[in-house]
């Protein structure tokens, strides 16, 4: 196995399938690249939006609905005809409430990731200052502090390539020029616990510390709903130095915890 501490990208990890490769990024992995955003923000089962579904249903809406829908309940076996009135409007606020909410949810992660498609993935050379080749199909050295590496198993056989994870860095976010901002972390649903994110972490961090100076420190950005990508970060270094909260709709909004690490120890 490669060192991947001293070792510039590309690195290659042997599987079944082939070698997982650590490089910068090619324009052929733009499709992979955007469905793999969607798989691991919204429909993987570790992802931040199945955690939200989940944390919702203990929610301070969730629970009004609840007993919305248990009151109505409790009027519908009412002889009465005003309570069972009651009864039906209220089941039937209670569980529209429900609905709605896990509906919004999964529409503000979906948006989330169009917005994402519409602004820094839409063009990801330009945005992250990945140098290509004159054919487009291979990133070229040298490079600025920017870049987008991949994780792909390569097979030799049939010259295939699956990207199975991803990782920006972006030397734009941040006004300051000895900062930059790790973005877009990503690894496919069935390839984790291959240490796909460490290499991928690594092989910016090492790319970080090619331009320092002018790079002294490298921020991130994760979620109350990522607690497993927050312990991956602090056990590289990272630090939380800041949170804020970013709503999603009316009833709906998230925690987002900002990290940061010195490029050098």
């Amino acid at each position: 196995m490669a060192n991947t501490t001293t070792r510039p990208f590309p690195v290659a990890i042997p599987v079944n399938s082939g070698d997982i490769v650590i490089r910068q990024f090619q324009p052929k992995d733009a499709d992979q690249v955007h469905a793999l955003l969607i798989e691991g923000l919204v429909y993987g089962p570790e992802s931040p939006h199945n955690v939200a579904q989940h944390r919702n249903l203990f929610g301070r809406v969730s629970c009004v609905a609840y007993l919305g829908f248990a009151l109505g309940l409790g009027c519908l076996c009412r002889n009465n005809i005003v309570f069972r009135f009651a009864g039906g409007a209220l089941t039937l606020g209670a569980t529209t409430l429900f609905v709605y909410m896990r509906r919004m949810i999964t529409k503000m992660f979906i948006h989330f990731c169009a917005r994402a498609r519409e602004t820094d993935m839409g063009d990801i050379p330009h945005f992250y200052d990945v140098p290509l080749s004159a054919d487009s199909t291979q990133s070229s050295q040298p490079q600025g502090p920017g870049g987008f590496w991949v994780a792909a198993i390569e097979s030799a056989e049939d010259k295939s390539s699956e990207v199975v994870g991803y990782l920006g860095l972006d030397y734009r976010a941040i006004p300051d020029p000895t900062s930059g901002e790790l973005r877009r972390m990503i690894v496919s649903m069935n390839h984790r616990r291959r240490r796909i994110a460490s290499l991928l972490i690594t092989a910016s961090m090492d790319h970080a510390r090619r331009h320092a100076p002018p790079l002294e420190t490298l921020d991130l950005e994760t979620t109350e709903f990522q607690p497993g990508a927050r312990k991956l970060y602090e056990n590289h270094g990272f630090s939380l130095v800041g949170t804020r909260i970013m709503r999603m709709g009316p009833l709906f909004s998230m925690t987002v915890l900002r990290l940061r690490r010195k490029v050098f120890d």
